[in-house]
């Protein structure tokens, strides 16, 4: 496949693909599906697969008739960055008396495990961009608050070098589980994942990041933030916080960048 086309090259090329999978679409990662002739977004979200270093990815998705795999493929379409998904059901025949359902469970808990941070169990990036972004996307769309409040445990380093990985990771894990409580529980509003080794980002849909923000200085200032450094020794830590909402950049990756310099 080509990784640069001119319209009329990308409409041929759509053309080719749609008598080989059940569906072929254009899309932004930012502004979603994309009308292939204009490269005006159509205000359709959607769920573009994490893209690895090559512009490939793939992902498992549900459909109205089952399973389907989706791969995707970065492009340049007259010189503008797309990516171009091509989706097709999954080829397999499961005849046995709850088969499908076993099938279906074993395959969605593969998938969540990928998408959670092996320290503290909360999500990683992954499900940001594959399942949240969705969401906060459609919410700002909607006209609905949506931001992004970035915290930074201080003191992670720190501990991996002059203690140890186990005593840095527990530091983490009581940091994972203040936050956790405060984001609560309904994922539809806010979802809170670690980024990488001392940060964790809260994304918000329908609430502004800043209130959050204050909501999560409020509850660190009153837990004790105390962990196990060793089976004698205990220690503490602190954090920075900083938040950016989306109508100061427009853009998923400038907000989270954003909030993430702010701190």
């Amino acid at each position: 496949m080509k990784q640069e086309y001119t319209l009329a090259e990308l409409q041929t090329e759509m053309d080719a693909l749609a008598q080989l999978f059940d569906s072929v679409t254009l899309a932004d990662p930012r502004m979603g599906l994309l009308d292939p002739a204009t490269l005006q977004p159509l205000n359709k979200v959607a769920a573009v697969p994490v893209l690895d270093a090559d512009g490939r990815g793939m992902r498992i998705v549900k459909a109205k008739n089952g399973l389907e795999a989706v791969i995707a493929q970065g492009i340049s379409v007259a010189g503008t960055p797309c990516v171009l998904m091509l989706a097709m059901p999954l080829p397999r025949r499961l005849q046995a008396d709850g088969a499908e359902d076993a099938f279906t469970r074993a395959l969605s808990q593969m998938q969540d495990d990928l998408r959670r941070d092996h320290v503290t169990g909360v999500y990683n990036a992954v499900y940001l961009n594959e399942e949240f972004r969705p969401k906060a996307e459609q919410a700002a769309l909607n006209g609905q608050p949506m931001g992004v409040v970035m915290v930074r445990v201080n003191e992670y380093w720190q501990l991996r070098e002059n203690e140890s990985e186990s005593a840095a990771n527990c530091c983490l894990n009581m940091a994972a589980g203040i936050l956790q409580l405060t984001v609560g529980p309904d994922h539809e509003k806010a979802v809170l994942a670690r980024l990488n080794d001392g940060f964790f980002a809260i994304v918000t849909a329908g609430t502004p990041a800043a209130a959050m923000a204050q909501t999560v200085r409020e509850a660190m200032n009153d837990s004790r933030r105390e962990f196990n450094i060793s089976l004698s020794r205990r220690g503490s830590f602190t954090v920075e916080i900083a938040s950016a909402e989306w109508g100061e950049t427009a853009s998923w990756d400038m907000t989270l960048s954003l909030a993430q310099q702010r701190l």
